[in-house]
């Protein structure tokens, strides 16, 4: 990204005592559109920071209630970014999953609007989705679910 941050994706990388900073999910409903959360002026997927005690998996399944107010099944493991910020190594976890339900959207937390979006619009929104990263991990959910 700049001379001093750097990110690679890696895809399966199992993370066993790597610090992680952030777990977010590539969630698909029915017609295949992936959700995304707007925070501020900003659209991204959910996710977020982990809690003190809390598995990724865990962090996942919180956050995406919390931000678009979306229950998820079937949560696949997908990978890590391996980000390098000022000469420090963090990951920053992916899963995929699937809707399992839509409740009515509230925004009292960090998010103020959920949108379920084609993922070829997606770079209307998330502008750098096309991002050589980016679009890898999209390509490994897409290669998950099979489309």
């Amino acid at each position: 990204i700049t001379d001093n941050c750097k990110i690679l994706w890696k895809e399966d990388y199992k993370i066993t005592t790597e610090r992680y900073t952030q777990v977010s999910g590539y969630i698909f409903n029915d017609k295949k559109e992936i959700i995304i959360v707007k925070n501020g002026k900003t659209w991204t997927i959910p996710g977020g920071h982990p809690e003190i005690g809390e598995s990724a998996e865990e962090t996942l399944i919180r956050e995406t209630m919390e931000e678009s107010c979306v229950t998820i099944k079937n949560i696949n493991y997908l990978g890590a970014v391996e980000v390098i910020e000022n000469n420090e190594k963090y990951y920053q976890i992916r899963y995929t999953a699937k809707v399992n339900e839509i409740l009515q959207f509230n925004d009292k937390w960090e998010t103020s609007e959920r949108k379920f979006v084609d993922l070829k619009d997606l770079h209307k929104y998330i502008t750098w989705s096309e991002g050589i990263a980016f679009s890898k991990q999209i390509e490994s959910a897409r290669n998950f679910w099979g489309f």
